[in-house]
């Protein structure tokens, strides 16, 4: 296990994001929710050539790492899509465990934002579309 995912369950979170070893983002949240209010807090540029540490990464997750600009991305449970999309993008990555795909506690209904992203292949157009998301449904 990465010393970055070794931080992360240590400290009961699901998502830390490092620049130069330190942690400059942290959070409890769920799902994507996390790295949208890391880009809305600290702004791209000073995400730029970060490592991400994440509890669940789907390809969501991965076209906001991109969009952030991390360097890497570590994560405890991977999609089959999502690290095929780091590969494809040249992204460093470790992961523990690797997926087919997230679904909902139900095990039945696949995860709303992994859904969504299918087709898209602009991080930036990921962004806002999940970003809207979240807003209807804090609405």
């Amino acid at each position: 296990m990465s010393d970055y995912l070794e931080r992360l369950r240590a400290s009961g979170l699901n998502l830390l994001i490092f620049s130069e070893g330190e942690v400059i983002f942290s959070s409890g949240g769920k799902g994507v929710t996390p790295l949208i209010e890391a880009i809305d807090t600290l702004g791209r540029e000073r995400l730029r050539g970060t490592v991400t540490a994440d509890r669940i990464v789907g390809r969501a997750a991965v076209l906001l790492n991109i969009y952030l600009g991390a360097s890497e991305v570590h994560a405890m449970l991977i999609t089959t899509g999502a690290r095929r999309e780091l590969e494809e993008r040249g992204v460093s990555y470790k992961f523990l465990e690797e997926t087919e795909a997230i679904k909902m506690r139900d095990g039945v209904i696949y995860c709303p934002f992994e859904s969504m992203v299918q087709g898209i292949e602009d991080p930036g157009e990921a962004y806002r579309r999940i970003k809207e998301k979240l807003a209807g449904f804090e609405a």
